[in-house]
This record gives C-alpha cells, sequence and structure tokens, in this order.
C-alpha cells in the first residue's frame, strides 16, 4: 500500500492504538484526543501528536479525512466494578460522540473497545443499541471477547472488541496456542518485598492451567483471618497474571502479588508496560509509579490492538 491508512485515536489514554498501528506500520494518525491533562502531554511526548482535549468540544467536520476510527470509549458505566448505569451515565453516553465522528467522516473501519460485560449490560439492550445503530448507517458489525493472553501478553484481560466495516465484515484474529509467562516482564533487579506486617499466607494446591493466573499463596488478615480476593493473593511468574486494574484493594492492589524469588512483591510500572506491551522505553514524564500503574490499568493492551491490525489492513488491500 503507497498511501498510509489514516486513523483517529478518540480516548487515547496512553495511545495503546497508536503504539500497535507504529510497529505494524502503514497507519498514520491524524487525531488524538483524551480529556485526562497528564494523559495528553505523555501521549504527545511519546507519539509525537497532541491530542485535544474533551471530545464533547470537537468538531469532526473540521478535522482530516480518516480511515479508521478507533475508540476505548469509558468503561465505567458498564463494568462490573461500577455502578453499571450505561448510557444513563454521562460517561457511557459519550458513544454517542462516536457517533458525529462515524456521521461526519465515514470511515471504512470502526474499532471500538470496552469491559466484556458490555455486552451484557442491561439484559443485553446497551449491545443491541451499539450495534443497531451502527449497522442502521451502513456498517457489517461483529465483536469478540479477546483475552489478551491469548495474545502474546502475559496479562489475563478480557476486552470487548467490536468492529464494523462499512459494506463490509471483519474476520477475527486467531488465538494464539502458546501463553507469554508473568516471568517474560520481570525486572530482576527490583529486589522489593511486600509489607506482611498484619497478614498470613495460606499455601494453595492450584496446579498450572494454559492461560490462566496460577494461585501459590492467599492472603489472609491477621484480624478477621479473611482474605483469597484477587488483591489478597499470591500468583506464580511461571504462568500468565491477572489484570492490571487502575483501581483495586488489598496488599496486591492493582497488579496482584507475584513471588518472585524468595520475596513476594506487586509489580512495578516498568513490568506493568510489558504486561501491556508497552516498550521499556515508553516515557510517563513527571508521573508517580502509582498514576503510571493507574493509566496502564485503564489501557488498552499493545499486543491485541497489533493482533488485529492485519486484519485491519487486509481490508484496505481488497477495497477497490
Amino acid at each position: 500500500m503507497s498511501d498510509p491508512i489514516r486513523f483517529v485515536d478518540l480516548f487515547c489514554g496512553l495511545g495503546a492504538f497508536h503504539e500497535a498501528f507504529k510497529s505494524f506500520g502503514g497507519f498514520d494518525c491524524v487525531f488524538a484526543c483524551d480529556i485526562d491533562e497528564r494523559a495528553r502531554r505523555i501521549y504527545e511526548e511519546n507519539h509525537g501528536l497532541k491530542p485535544e482535549g474533551d471530545i464533547r468540544a470537537v468538531d469532526p467536520s473540521s478535522l482530516p479525512d480518516f480511515d479508521v476510527l478507533c475508540a476505548g470509549f469509558p468503561c465505567q458505566s458498564f463494568s462490573i466494578a461500577g455502578l453499571r448505569k450505561g448510557f444513563g451515565d454521562d460517561r457511557g453516553n459519550l458513544f454517542h460522540d462516536v457517533l458525529r465522528f462515524v456521521d461526519a467522516k465515514k470511515p471504512k473501519v470502526v474499532i471500538l473497545e470496552n469491559v466484556k460485560n458490555l455486552k451484557g449490560h442491561d439484559g443485553g439492550r446497551t449491545y443491541s443499541t451499539i450495534k443497531s445503530l451502527m449497522e442502521s448507517r451502513g456498517y457489517g458489525f461483529s465483536s469478540a471477547v479477546m483475552d489478551s493472553a491469548h495474545y502474546g501478553s502475559p496479562q489475563c484481560r478480557q476486552r470487548i472488541f467490536m468492529v464494523g466495516v462499512l459494506g463490509g465484515s471483519f474476520s477475527f484474529p486467531g488465538r494464539s496456542h502458546k501463553c507469554s509467562p508473568v516471568s517474560s516482564v520481570i525486572d530482576n533487579s527490583d529486589g522489593s518485598n511486600w509489607n506482611s506486617s498484619g497478614y498470613y499466607l495460606v499455601p494453595k494446591k492450584s496446579k498450572p492451567r494454559p492461560f490462566r493466573p496460577r494461585i501459590l499463596f492467599d492472603v489472609h488478615l491477621n484480624a478477621t483471618k479473611k482474605g483469597g480476593r484477587q488483591g489478597e493473593r499470591v500468583y506464580d511468574i511461571g504462568g500468565c497474571g491477572i489484570t492490571v486494574c487502575a483501581s483495586s484493594g488489598g496488599p496486591g492492589a492493582k497488579t496482584g502479588l507475584y513471588r518472585v524469588g524468595k520475596n513476594i512483591r506487586r509489580l512495578n510500572s516498568k513490568e506493568c508496560l510489558g504486561m501491556f506491551g508497552f516498550p521499556p522505553s515508553y516515557c510517563f514524564l513527571d508521573a508517580t509509579e502509582q498514576q503510571k500503574i493507574f493509566y496502564l490499568g485503564n489501557s488498552i493492551v499493545v499486543d491485541v490492538v497489533l493482533a488485529l491490525a492485519p486484519k485491519v489492513a487486509e481490508i484496505f488491500s481488497e477495497s477497490p
């Protein structure tokens, strides 16, 4: 292809779409936006493009034409961890701003990402509404819940990807049969240990399973004798890891606890970059360690988008 495939990166965050398409080659980002000011500065530092702010203030007709629209629109309205208000929440209604871009520019491909719970939200009506609105605009619409562990990531992270193709259809990529272990991203120079004061470990007899985290210990509070939730477990780095979250509780909050050599600790931000497929050179500017992990916890996994990229490029190579 002589001309690059132009795309826009809505709700861009750290730029997982941009990172994947840049790595694959043949794509050019012509617009990005995100409401978070620090995320915009981080994005510009790493991708050389300054994102705009609030999507609601953007006139899409003023933008250059583009071929692909990418939007990992806010998931809190559909997440099990959130209030699950869906389109009754301002964040859920941002999907209608995505439609403004679709209507103004009619891109050949629309890629939407959200939590897997979106498909079952409100008895399936939320998903059906999105599907109906896209199909009424002439898009062949399909979706798949993709677990990043099946696409080269050491992280078990399930998200729904919805793809619309104007006047066509989309074929999702096949899954890998080889799992990347957490050990592949471990920073062996990190000799930190968790603060075990007030806790005790309960050994688990779980066996290794492909593409599933293996629990070595439950972590219980001395005071209550209770524990064993996601942030209260110690995992094996020999298998894939748990979902890195923007917010979660327990001593393993956000990343989970792992046994690394003789130590037990959370993952650091460098290791979390590897869990998402970002390069170790990725620059967070002045963000703190916890802020880095927060932004990653809200990110799309680069490896998954990289698996989608050849399927997207194929649509344009087949176009007349």
